[in-house]
């Protein structure tokens, strides 16, 4: 530990015009070892007092210059710890009163007859500073403490607020888990069949139906919402902002519900067909109707024939205790309601509150609701609670939804901004399939196209020909290999776009080149791909 500092010794400023009475004073206090300072007048003693910072002052009331209450006077709110002994000959009872008013802590009459008498008053004067800076560092302390707890509390807090929605996304993971085999061996099924009656078709040199081709690529979707729904629940895939149809979401997500929730609850919906489009990631909207319907099937413990009823409605005119503030847009009502005991009255008002629970200890951490709350504003909506006349409860999310529509797959051609006007691509895909078909869109969109399985390959065309190409779409490929064409494209022509396709999930994915204009996730479907193109060739370059 190192050495303490040594005590400073105690000073004594003494302010009087008589010198006699300062030197007897001075010389008292010597002698108990105090360092004495000596001041003539109250300006002098102004002027020692800021230079040196006494520890104590014995003050006289009658001095030329400035008299001793004028030096209390300027001295007063300075150094309120400081203490000041007033000692007085010729004053009388109303200027004692003036002197304690002003801060004085004693008042010693003239002459003093002994000098026990001041060294008492000197040390009851600096016995009671002591204990009052005590007090002090003490509260100073005790605020820092308390501050550092505090600060311990709300990390605390929020390491668990982390930890709950770990928690939560592992349970929603297995709730996804529990349907995906069930759905993904229904979307190979689709595929299949309408695979083999396209070929069929195409073997009787018929024109295939183009609702089997419609239903591979809605199947493909729904796939890829899975996948992405997982990734994004794992940490995996960085959050996707889109404009999405929430009819399709709803769907989607009720079938993963149904499949599995214990069949001994009914499970009733209701979703109309024209509910709008969000702007958001649709994972989001996912996570409110699974946590709500999880909060329903808890509340219907014991109940003897449990049921959920699940709805989505979309209002064109106002609903003024539901309004959502936004004239662009539509209201959209997502309500879970169930038939259970329900919630007391006086429990609604309370249900997001962060840790307020009203299932049985063991059971809940009160953060569900509140998190879902957090995604509702996210989407700049409304979580709504009330209980049902016949038992039960309902929760409605109220979401403002815009009227546009997603196009459909015969509209995809008609889009302006996907189209090309034959800017030339490489195209750098080492899976064959999937490079033959990226490359088959490409050109339906009106692009030339040059293809190569490897990035390798791909520098040396770029570099056999630099002014060749407009664009490289490529994968991301082994390790160092996206480096390799990024530096070669920039040797042989800086103004060389690369836009990257990958099947790895996008938070895994770490690119500080400035030639990569773009990134999309595989699968990509023709629109997606044709925008981005679009944006590379189109924009300047900018990581998005």
């Amino acid at each position: 530990m190192p050495a303490s500092q040594p005590k400073r010794p105690t000073t004594v400023l003494v302010v009087d015009d008589d010198p006699f009475i300062r030197a007897t004073t001075g010389a008292s206090l010597s002698s108990r070892g105090f360092t004495i300072l000596q001041a003539g007048n109250g300006q002098e003693g102004l002027d020692m007092f800021q230079a040196h910072g006494p520890d104590l002052l014995i003050v006289d009331l009658k001095m030329p210059v400035m008299n001793g209450l004028e030096l209390l006077s300027r001295l007063s709110g300075v150094t309120p710890h400081t203490p000041v002994l007033v000692v007085s000959g010729e004053g009388g009872l109303d200027e004692a009163v003036e002197a304690l008013r002003l801060g004085a802590w004693d008042y010693l009459v003239k002459p003093i007859v002994s000098p026990t008498v001041l060294l008492h008053a000197v040390d009851k004067a600096l016995e009671r500073a002591a204990l009052i800076r005590e007090n002090e560092d003490y509260k100073l302390n005790l605020e820092r403490q308390v501050q550092q707890r505090t600060l311990e509390l709300q990390k605390a807090n929020r390491e668990l607020e982390q930890q709950f929605l770990k928690q939560q996304k592992l349970g929603i993971i297995g709730t996804l888990a529990g349907g995906m085999a069930h759905d993904f061996n229904n979307i190979l099924s689709s595929i299949v069949f309408s695979t083999e009656l396209i070929r069929g078709s195409v073997a009787a040199s018929d024109t295939p139906d183009q609702e089997d081709l419609e239903r591979i690529l809605r199947v493909c979707q729904r796939g890829t919402s899975l996948i992405r729904s997982v990734l994004h629940f794992t940490g995996k895939m960085h959050e996707e902002f889109t404009h999405f149809s929430v009819r399709d979401t709803m769907l989607e997500t009720l079938d993963i519900i149904r499949g599995t929730t214990n069949s001994r609850i009914e499970i009733k919906t209701r979703v109309d067909h024209t509910l709008g489009t969000l702007f958001g990631d649709p994972v989001h909207l996912q996570q409110i109707l699974m946590n709500l319907t999880n909060n329903a099937i808890h509340a219907l413990a014991g109940t003897e024939e449990p049921c959920i009823e699940i709805s989505a409605t979309a209002y064109d005119d106002q609903q003024p205790d539901i309004m959502i503030t936004d004239p662009e847009s539509m209201l959209m009502v997502i309500s879970v309601s169930d038939n259970g005991p329900g919630v007391p009255e006086e429990n609604l008002p309370r249900l997001c509150e962060p840790f307020f629970t009203t299932k049985p200890r063991d059971e809940g951490t009160g953060l569900g609701l509140f998190v879902t709350q957090k995604i509702v504003k996210t989407l700049r909506g409304k979580l709504l609670f009330s209980r049902n006349q016949a038992g039960g409860t309902t929760a409605r999310v109220c979401l403002p939804v815009s009227r546009s529509k997603i196009p459909t797959c015969a509209e995809c051609l008609s889009i302006p901004n996907i189209r090309g006007n034959a800017e030339r691509i490489l195209v750098i895909e080492s899976h064959p399939e999937v490079r033959t078909t990226i490359s088959s869109c490409l050109t339906k969109l009106g692009y030339q196209i040059w293809q190569t399985d490897s990035v390798a390959h791909g520098c040396e065309l770029v570099q056999e020909e630099p002014m060749r190409f407009d664009l490289i779409l490529t994968e991301d490929g082994p390790l160092n290999s996206l480096d390799m064409l990024c530096a070669t494209a920039q040797k042989v022509n800086p103004a060389l776009r690369i836009m990257l396709a990958t099947a790895s999930p996008l938070g895994n994915i770490v690119c500080s080149h400035h030639a990569v204009c773009r990134i999309i996730s595989k699968p990509v479907d023709m629109v997606t791909l044709g925008q981005a193109l679009h944006h590379c060739l189109a924009e300047c370059h900018c990581k998005i």
